[in-house]
């Protein structure tokens, strides 16, 4: 079991990387980077993931982060992390910012790749959630007394706010390029880089062993029509609404709808199964057990093999998520994988379902149970369903690190001109 829920995925600077063509100059690169955590729904994984890609490019690269729960994220790399013993709560925004400048200082030769909000670089790229957002969400969705008491368990964040003013302010040695991994929310001065996926998909034999292992250690049968759903943003409106639109599904999915007219009928009849990944699985229990569905739910855990959860399924579902927030990596896996992917109009990687004529899956853009029932429905359109894979192999062609670090460097050799 095991093997199912390892956390490793499939090195991003791999054999794809290192074949990749390389620069017209060869750069010495000062990779900046806060609090980087392994968590695998950590958007501060994309430092070591990019940090190994420009090396493996030929680039001299150099790390600093403020903090690191694992450097051997970062194996193979100069590495200088700041306060080694630095927990996630426990940001010291201006200490940084004032030893990230003394690094600047001296190392003039440098280009500097900022991947924290909190100090500009010659190119800034800032990762993950700013503190104006993590404000922003308490106040909205929180009373007044709630959002004070919440508020408390972030000391810190008001010094990030402070902090991340300062570097919008701040005068870089060279241009400044502030630059996003996925999509950029509305109005904002960010430009998107484009998407990438972290892992990489299983083909051939490797996914049909994938397949056959994931589904027997679940219980699933080969005949099982399967969604694979990200809940690690996981929201109760939006999950009910889904839950209850499988449900309503499973009345109507006979065995003869999920059997193709051209195959005989299998020994066991074929069922709707939703296998679920994330930190909310009592929640989505109590909603499926609530709308009448909890049978159908199979929870891989917080820390699953995605790659490997994709190749059992028959289709992805990118539910939750605010639109400009995330760097969409569920989304590029699942299209990256072949896999039709249906996803929530505000899920980080939607737009890749809504571009192009062959489009690699559906946009719901109904957040209720009927929205939800019209899209899950897709899986019993075997024409649908063929015509979804041939997309995503089309699409996903270019969602790759590498594909991506080609368009920073530009920026970066942009830096010096």
């Amino acid at each position: 079991m095991s093997s199912l829920t390892a956390a490793t995925l499939d090195s991003p600077h791999s054999s794809e990387s290192r074949a990749s063509a390389r620069p017209p100059r060869r750069l010495n690169i000062l990779v900046l980077a806060g609090y980087v955590r392994s968590l695998d729904w950590s958007e501060t994984l994309w430092a070591p993931d990019l940090a190994h890609a420009l090396a493996a490019r030929g680039h001299k690269v150099e790390v600093a982060a403020d903090g690191c729960d694992d450097p051997t994220l970062f194996a193979g790399l100069p590495l200088i992390v700041h306060r080694p013993n630095r927990r996630h709560f426990g940001a010291e925004p201006f200490l940084f910012r004032y030893w990230a400048r003394s690094l600047l200082r001296a190392r003039p030769e440098s280009v500097c790749l900022s991947l924290t909000p909190l100090i500009c670089g010659d190119v800034w790229l800032p990762i993950g959630t700013r503190a104006n957002e993590v404000v922003a969400r308490i106040l909205s969705e929180r009373s007044p007394v709630a959002a004070a008491m919440e508020l408390a368990h972030h000391p810190w964040v008001l010094h990030e706010l402070l902090a991340e003013r300062r570097a919008a302010k701040d005068t870089p040695r060279r241009r400044v390029q502030p630059l996003t991994i996925g999509p950029h929310a509305e109005k904002s001065s960010l430009r998107s880089l484009g998407y990438a996926a972290r892992g990489t998909a299983l083909v051939g034999e490797a996914r049909l062993a994938a397949r056959r292992e994931v589904r027997t250690a679940f219980g699933l049968h080969d005949a099982d029509r399967v969604f694979l759903l990200g809940g690690t943003h996981a929201t109760e409106q939006t999950a009910a609404n889904l839950l209850e639109a499988l449900a309503l599904l499973e009345r109507v999915a006979t065995p003869s709808r999920m059997t193709p007219a051209s195959d005989s009928i299998p020994a066991t009849p074929a069922r709707l199964r939703l296998i679920v990944t994330g930190r909310s699985p009592h929640m989505l229990y109590t909603l499926a057990r609530r709308a009448g569905c909890a049978h159908a739910l199979v929870f891989a855990g917080t820390r699953a093999n995605i790659p490997r959860l994709l190749a059992a399924s028959d289709i992805a579902i990118a539910a939750f998520g605010q639109l400009g927030l995330g760097t969409g990596r569920f989304a590029c896996e699942a299209i990256r994988a072949g896999i039709p992917l249906l996803a929530s109009q505000h899920a980080p990687g939607s737009d890749l379902v809504d571009s192009g004529t062959h489009k690699p899956g559906e946009i719901v853009r109904d957040d209720s149970r009927e929205g939800w029932l019209g899209a899950l429905g897709k899986i019993l359109d075997d024409r649908w369903m063929s015509d979804a894979r041939a997309a995503a192999a089309s699409v996903g062609a270019d969602l790759t690190i590498p594909r991506l670090t080609e368009r920073l460097e530009s920026y970066l050799l942009g830096a010096l001109r």
